[in-house]
């Protein structure tokens, strides 16, 4: 298993910046870390131009996604340290894909991008075969460690390239996760 000090470490000073920089008059609270992974599967087969991944529509459901709509609650700012992608066609919906069978990326989603953009600025912004090492324990880390703000709406988008469809009839998951920590007050 990993060391993810590191991670947390810079995680402490991203948000102890944040927390400095918006310090409250009233009554200051203890912040509390919380290691998670944000997650997301998606049915991609017929996919193509720019998709968004998450919306103020989107609803936590557990083996779906962890993520309630386009923003984080008051009071939960977040800082991601790594994100991977897995692949699959073992299965016929989201709920029951069969994360362990991971394939490798599809030849369609080689050249795609993902987005993660928060007030127009660029959080990530890297290509789809950045995000698997096309081993199932592998998680790219994010050196930067962005700071996802709370109460401020993302967006978590995926673009082809331009004529780019992913072909439909076979069906074909992706499984987005994102390593942070998590600071609740």
């Amino acid at each position: 298993m990993e060391n993810r000090n590191p991670q947390l470490q810079r995680a402490i000073k991203v948000l102890g910046a944040r927390q400095r920089q918006h310090a409250q008059a009233m009554r200051p609270q203890a912040t509390k870390l919380v290691d998670k992974t944000f997650y997301l599967n998606v049915k991609v087969d017929g996919m193509s131009g720019i998709n968004q991944l998450v919306d103020a529509n989107t609803k936590k459901l557990v083996g779906v996604t962890n993520f309630d709509g386009n923003l984080l609650n008051s009071g939960r700012d977040v800082v991601i340290d790594s994100v991977r992608t897995l692949f699959t066609s073992d299965g016929t919906d989201v709920t029951n894909a069969n994360w362990q069978n991971s394939e490798r990326i599809p030849a369609q989603l080689q050249n795609a991008d993902l987005r993660l953009i928060q007030t127009n600025d660029m959080l990530i912004d890297l290509p789809m075969t950045d995000t698997q090492n096309f081993k199932q324990d592998d998680h790219r880390p994010i050196a930067t460690t962005p700071l996802l703000r709370a109460k401020e709406e993302f967006k978590l988008e995926l673009e082809f390239p331009k004529g780019v469809t992913i072909p439909t009839g076979k069906p074909l998951f992706m499984r987005l996760e994102f390593r942070v920590t998590e600071a609740k007050k």
